[in-house]
């Protein structure tokens, strides 16, 4: 069975607008692609969707994010700098790992994302074997593809600094609660790769890209060389992904150079951790000397412009328009509302205060876009060949944007010409445009609201699960976090003395 999808424009790949375009779709994959008529005389008999009203474009993929549900601030818990804001994170009430994920995936289906990256923070280190699976099938059954990522982290849980005189230095009444904070997850090395590796053995969908497994050292300073290496060796034997948090915070340069006397760069390097199986995500405090090594070893590189923003992280010194770099909500969006165009848009227009010469952004709008299709796509779920693009033998995920209701109240007939349909989406299009989803070619969202599961329903249970948590424990751990904060930042603060 055979269905075309058409519509008036479309964007097959970035810099190329066309015109009344249709793809013609049969096992979830795209089989032929061009002209509306003439794929209309070439499949009679298939079934057709679209409208010329629509604008016909790849799904995004969302290269970084933890599958929050709910954000954070919704939760209790303030922005702050991320080594305060973390700690807090411990206060925020629970979301069953499936409710999450399924939440989750159908807001992400609902901005236009029809793959994401999931790096996992456990409600409890001993219960993530068991909240893993329940995740990666949240994501599925909303219909999202998923790049699926538990974390490890064996030192500094707490600080960047030698933890036991950290705690020594706090008042005696703030140390017990510091030094639980401070206390390494219950896992060896090798039982976090047996984990990985038996998630890996049970989801892992090489064929397909439905659910890719992949290694997470949560981040350079939480983790030891051993753990880094041991998750890098793994990655490359199972011919999978690795992803890292990475130069989050100007603390994290510091903290590399105080611990080696080099960038964190030059230490992954002499590691042997640099290759084209990793992701950094966030790399706000990148040394500008660096740029070339991760270049030379094609390692991929996530900006996360809300987040950043939003945890006073920093802008990246330049924004690199180039295939290694890729676009991520990180759960954290400026509005906490999973909008990916709004991101791009925000990534686009930052871009400006580091380009400050540049006369207008409007010629890298193609370039933007392509950030959150072909180079998403590849840093996410690797090189597949399925993803990112609309072309015969390509995966059948799309989107289908209301282009009039972008274009608004009104605009001249004769704008935005074709030239300039990718500026004019940047500037203009929300989540809210994004009125039809397919994924594989199976629809997942219709008319802006999910298909795939009732998204009501999903929200009832997890307002009923946080109605139900003990609010007066959930204040005193918000209370117990917020004490430490200021000893957090006095340590923090004398480093850049």
């Amino acid at each position: 069975m055979v269905d075309i999808i058409y519509a008036g424009l479309a964007l097959p790949l970035p810099g190329k607008v066309q015109t009344d375009y249709a793809v013609a779709v049969e096992g979830g994959r795209i089989v032929a692609a061009g002209d509306r008529a003439t794929l209309f005389a070439q499949y009679p008999d298939a079934e057709r969707f679209g409208g010329r009203e629509y604008l016909l474009m790849p799904g995004f993929i969302n290269a970084h994010d933890h599958g929050r549900a709910i954000g954070s601030a919704s939760l209790g818990i303030r922005d702050d700098i991320l080594e305060c804001w973390l700690p807090m994170l411990g206060a925020q009430p629970h979301i069953p790992p499936y409710l999450a994920a399924a939440y989750d995936g159908i807001q992400q289906l609902k901005s236009g994302i029809t793959g994401t990256a999931h790096s996992h923070n456990p409600a409890s280190w001993e219960g993530m074997p068991d909240e893993c699976p329940r995740s990666i099938q949240g994501y599925r059954d909303a219909g999202i593809r998923v790049a699926f990522h538990p974390p490890m982290i064996d030192q500094n849980t707490l600080v960047y600094a030698d933890q036991d005189a950290f705690i020594a230095s706090l008042p005696p009444e703030l140390q017990a609660d510091a030094r639980g904070r401070a206390t390494p997850p219950p896992f060896t090395i090798d039982e976090y790769i047996a984990l990985c590796e038996d998630l890996y053995t049970r989801f892992h969908d090489a064929e397909h890209h439905t659910v890719h497994i992949q290694v997470s050292p949560a981040g350079g300073q939480w983790c030891s060389d051993d753990l880094i290496v041991a998750s890098v060796e793994w990655a490359k034997r199972r011919g999978t992904r690795v992803q890292m948090h990475m130069l989050e915070t100007q603390y994290q340069r510091l903290y590399a150079y105080r611990t080696w006397g080099k960038s964190f760069i030059r230490h992954l390097e002499d590691i042997g951790a640099l290759g084209n199986w990793l992701t950094l995500a966030h790399m706000v405090w990148m040394d500008e000397e660096d740029r070339e090594l991760l270049g030379d070893r094609r390692v991929g590189m996530v900006h996360n412009v809300s987040s950043n923003l939003r945890l006073r992280s920093g802008i990246p010194t330049r924004y690199l328009l180039v295939d290694n770099t890729a676009i991520g909500l990180d759960g954290h969006a400026l509005d906490d509302d999973q909008d990916y165009w709004r991101e791009l848009r925000l990534a686009w227009k930052v871009m400006m205060l580091k380009r400050p010469a540049l006369p207008s952004l409007d010629g890298l709008a193609e370039a933007f876009l392509k950030l959150g299709l072909m180079a998403s796509a590849r840093i996410t779920f690797g090189y597949t060949g399925l993803l990112g693009r609309m072309e015969p033998g390509m995966a059948a995920d799309m989107q289908l944007i209301d282009f009039d209701a972008v274009r608004g109240a009104w605009a001249p007939d004769d704008y935005p010409e074709l030239d300039d349909v990718p500026a004019f989406l940047l500037h203009r299009a929300n989540k809210s445009h994004v009125r039809h989803v397919m994924v594989g070619g199976r629809w997942c969202v219709r008319d802006g609201q999910c298909v795939t599961l009732d998204e009501a329903a999903i929200a009832g249970e997890i307002r009923a699960v946080l109605a139900a948590r003990d609010r007066g424990v959930l204040r005193e751990r918000r209370h117990a976090a917020a004490q430490l904060a200021p000893h957090i930042r006095r340590l923090y603060a004398a480093w850049e003395q």
